[in-house]
């Protein structure tokens, strides 16, 4: 008789059991994605640019963001993530930036659906570092070539810094940004000469 009122007990705590679970929730993701920077449009008549896809560190491969603690340890935040890729992300936003910045030209992701013409020139871009350091300020750091038509190369290497406008994951978004903006505008520089 002593193991109905246990057994009570125990069946009674099982259905409980999601009533705990509820209180016990998880926070919700964030989401955020790099977005496109307006600047002063170039100067040259419009031409056809393809850019190839972006290739990224494989420690920034992920979906969560990431910081770094101090010199030699980095750290992901859990609960906020990015919307899409860092590689797909950066080069969509690179085609948007290089848009605006050389006007009537056609711009177009390499490895976008649509088979094009051989572009006049054509862009590949290799980010090693793209993170805020443990002071919070972000830094990107590029190698990228533009090819012409014409058989001519040039080979660029690139260290940007910007200070987020606050320590919170949507300043690291709104720094990182302004960062691939201000490498697009040195790329559709050197499309421009």
């Amino acid at each position: 008789m002593t193991t109905q009122p246990s057994r009570r007990r125990f069946l009674g705590a099982l259905f409980l059991l999601p009533t705990f679970a509820r209180c016990s929730d998880t926070p919700p993701a964030k989401l955020y994605t790099l977005a496109p920077r307006e600047a002063t449009p170039t100067r040259r008549p419009p031409a056809s640019v393809s850019v190839s896809q972006v290739a990224v560190a494989k420690y920034l491969d992920r979906p969560q963001l990431v910081r770094y603690n101090d010199p030699y340890q980095m750290s992901a935040a859990e609960y906020e993530r990015w919307g899409e890729g860092m590689s797909d992300m950066v080069t969509r936003v690179l085609v948007e930036n290089l848009s605006q910045r050389l006007p009537g030209s056609q711009i177009y992701a390499a490895s976008g659906p649509l088979t094009l013409p051989k572009a006049e020139f054509s862009v590949e871009v290799n980010v090693d570092k793209f993170d805020a350091d443990s002071s919070g300020t972000i830094i990107l750091v590029a190698q990228w070539v533009i090819h012409s038509g014409k058989g001519r190369s040039q080979f660029h290497a690139q260290e940007v810094r910007v200070a987020p406008p606050s320590p919170d994951a949507a300043g690291q978004v709104a720094a990182m940004s302004d960062a691939l903006g201000q490498l697009s505008s040195q790329i559709a520089a050197g499309i421009a000469t």
